[in-house]
């Protein structure tokens, strides 16, 4: 994958956890992290507790961007779908 802003290639990587990934809409912190109580939440990683969470990323060391790609159902590793 090509950076958006540099269009330099991209290295491919991993986002980790060892709780549930998600994105919040807003910059207030949320006091419980689970996409669950949140309408407006989305999960990039579901939760494993064996394995804990983990999402495909790609990072720009030119730009220091990191762009994932939840549209692609590959991104989740938890995921059903691979």
């Amino acid at each position: 994958m090509n950076c958006p802003y540099c269009n330099i290639e991209m290295e491919k990587g991993l986002i980790q956890s060892q709780h549930e990934l998600n994105w919040f809409k807003g910059e207030k912190r949320k006091f419980f992290g689970r996409a669950f109580f949140y309408d407006d939440a989305i999960t990039l990683s579901e939760m494993s507790y064996i394995k804990g969470s983990a999402c495909v990323a790609y990072n720009c060391p030119n730009c220091k961007k990191i762009i994932i790609d939840y549209a692609d159902e590959r991104c989740d590793l938890n995921g059903e779908k691979r």
